[in-house]
């Protein structure tokens, strides 16, 4: 009795283990297939983002492909996914600014707050239209601003609002970063374009000379020829949108020009359109 009530324990034992075995198979089957899955997951996701790079375009050829001759100033493009407008047809490049304003998430983002905060907006930044101060219109850190005839700083490119909002989106903007790839450059402790479609620019705000891949327009840009900046709608190519320009300065208080004139960067609000240089071909 005890021997058959011993091979009967046995049996279980072996029974629960063949159990056992089975369902770690079962287990690493169904594991093995899951991660081919993903695997294909992954490689489908891949494919995807490489055909739909293919439709974006990230360089532009030495002609206007719509009218098959130069680029002329007023010129719509497409780049990036995003119109943009030709301001000047270099032998080797086009400037372009972008046909529309940035808008009310890509600003928030860009500086990381609220849209209810005044001290930026002063109550003008919505869905349909988001304008924004070039100075702070009280003491800041890190932006130029007014708090007093005797606490203020003036108004330089470099310590604007308009830049960081200019900078920040062109990082964020996924399109962008296809004819670019901004990488860090060791050697110059900044942020480089590792591809060279889009050119690193030097221009002046009428206190220094700067420099990047990302800017507003001077308004010796928004000048050269009035009739060019017209739509056909009879719209102004880019009407209330702010410039980089600084017109005066005195008393504290900076103005600096939008596109038609000068106004005050610290009370004033108004667009953001940014301006980028491409290489041709």
């Amino acid at each position: 009795m005890k021997k058959k009530n011993g091979l009967i324990a046995v049996s279980l034992i072996y029974s629960f283990f063949l159990v056992f075995l089975m369902i770690m198979l079962s287990s690493s089957v169904k594991n093995a297939e899951t991660r081919q899955m993903l695997q294909s997951i992954k490689e489908d996701i891949k494919k995807t983002l490489n055909e739909e790079e293919e439709f974006i375009i990230t360089s532009l050829p030495n002609k206007n492909p719509i009218t098959l001759v130069d680029y002329k100033r007023g010129d719509e493009v497409n780049f990036v996914g995003d119109s943009w407008l030709v301001i000047e047809n270099k032998s080797n490049s086009v400037v372009l600014i972008l046909k529309r304003a940035l808008n009310k998430e890509e600003i928030t983002s860009s500086l990381g707050i609220d849209v209810n905060n005044n001290d930026y907006f002063n109550g003008a930044c919505n869905d349909s239209s988001c304008k924004i101060r070039m100075c702070m219109n009280k003491y800041h850190s890190s932006f130029c601003f007014y708090q007093s005839a005797s606490n203020y700083e003036y108004y330089t490119w470099d310590r604007s609002i308009g830049k960081k909002v200019v900078e920040q989106w062109f990082e964020n903007n996924v399109n962008l970063q296809k004819a670019c790839r901004l990488q860090y450059d060791q050697n110059t402790s900044k942020k480089v374009c590792s591809k060279e479609n889009i050119i690193k620019m030097t221009f002046s705000d009428k206190v220094q000379m700067n420099e990047g891949y990302i800017r507003l327009a001077t308004i010796e840009e928004a000048n050269l020829g009035q009739s060019s900046w017209v739509l056909n709608n009879g719209g102004y190519l880019a009407p209330e949108a702010w410039s980089l320009s600084l017109q005066n300065k005195t008393n504290g208080q900076s103005y600096v020009y939008d596109i038609k004139r000068n106004v005050k960067s610290t009370t004033e609000t108004f667009t953001i359109r940014p301006v980028i240089e491409v290489k041709k071909g």
